[in-house]
Order: C-alpha cells, then sequence, then structure tokens
C-alpha cells in the first residue's frame, strides 16, 4: 500500500447503480483512492454489473467487492474484501490472483493477529467511534487500535463513526488510512465531503 494516507469509501447497500456511479465519480474526484461495493442483497451477477458500470468512471484497480470472492477474480479488480462468513484468506487465495488484494474486517486484536497469520493484506478494524450504522453497539476507541498497529506488520484501515475532525486520532494511533460509508456516501456534496477528509489525512501532522 501507498505511504499516504488511505480514504477507503464503502457503498451502503440503499442506492441504485446509478446512484452510485454518481457517488464514486464525485468521490473519485475528491480524493478516493478505493470504493468496495458492499452490497450484500445482490447477486454474483448483479456485483458484475456494477463493476462493469464502475470501471467507466472509476479506474477498474480501485474497486474491492465484499464478500464475493468470485467476483473480485473474475473482474480482475484490486482484490476482496473478507467478513466473518466468507471464506477465509487461504481459500480467497486460491481464486484471487496474486497480485490482488485480500483484506478481513476484524474487531480486536486476536482477530487482527489470526488474519495476518491467515496472510491478508490489510484488515479493517472498528468500529471505533460511535456510528449510526452500529445503533446500540459501544465504540471500541483508539486505544486498542493502537495496540493492535503496533503488533502488526500489515495497514490497519480504521473504519466506525469517522469525520474529518477525528482522522488524526486515527493516524496518530497507527492506521494506514480510513475507511467511511455515510459521510461520503450520504452528503449532499459527496466530492467537498470527500475532500474534507482527504485534505485531513494528507495534512495530519504525524505524516511524512
Amino acid at each position: 500500500m501507498p505511504q499516504s494516507p488511505e480514504l477507503h469509501v464503502i457503498t451502503n447497500g440503499r442506492q441504485s447503480l446509478d446512484e452510485v456511479l454518481r457517488m464514486a465519480e464525485a468521490a473519485y474526484a475528491g480524493g478516493m483512492d478505493y470504493l468496495h461495493i458492499r452490497e450484500k442483497q445482490r447477486t454474483a451477477r448483479e456485483c458484475m454489473d456494477w463493476v462493469y458500470a464502475l470501471a467507466e468512471v472509476v479506474p477498474k484497480q480501485c474497486l474491492v467487492i465484499n464478500d464475493r470472492v468470485d467476483v473480485a477474480a473474475a473482474a480482475a479488480c484490486r482484490g476482496a474484501h473478507l467478513a466473518y462468513h466468507s471464506l477465509n484468506p487461504s481459500e480467497a487465495r486460491k481464486v484471487l490472483s496474486r497480485e490482488q488484494w485480500i483484506g478481513r474486517s476484524v474487531h480486536s486484536g486476536v482477530e487482527a493477529e489470526q488474519a495476518a497469520r491467515e496472510g491478508v493484506n490489510y484488515v479493517l478494524y472498528g468500529h471505533i467511534f460511535p456510528s449510526g450504522s452500529k445503533p446500540g453497539a459501544a465504540p471500541r476507541g483508539t486505544t486498542e487500535l493502537a495496540q493492535i498497529t503496533a503488533g502488526l506488520s500489515i495497514p490497519v484501515i480504521g473504519i466506525g463513526g469517522i469525520t474529518p475532525g477525528n482522522v488524526s486520532q486515527i493516524l496518530a494511533a497507527g492506521c494506514a488510512g480510513v475507511a467511511v460509508l455515510s459521510g461520503i456516501t450520504d452528503a449532499i456534496d459527496v466530492k467537498q465531503a470527500t475532500l474534507a477528509y482527504r485534505n485531513a489525512l494528507d495534512t495530519w501532522e504525524g505524516h511524512v
């Protein structure tokens, strides 16, 4: 992964393809690095059609497919992101090319260490701050996050309740970047919202 802090945007599963196309194009113009297609309710065929359509507005190497390793492999996009119900990393690697990334969502230091041992390229840790997508669930904060980043040799991306105003806390804890859902996908002006995150990432005082 590049040294510059990364900005991952994750689809919310509530928007149509046309809405996501407009959002993705604006987010990419604002500095998004990767778009995760996280559409649990869609079939493999639908996810593949989304890849084809999105590749017309953003580089295909910016696209990460959530759960559907088969789609990621067939599309030859950036890679696949695994959840607890997905294939495990060693199984996914049999399907994906050597160049493609495998990411995994983790919620503890134990899970992060296990994912690293299984050969993932990065982990997504959260939720860190209170999040509308996790109502009633206590946020995990940055203490364990800092312990995880210190113990892993692979990048950790923070997720959950992240705003441009708290990006610095995520980076100070050792993260390689942040992942955002509603802060960008639901924004009235997606490009400006993305630029705010991009600026927070690029101007963090600890960034070399």
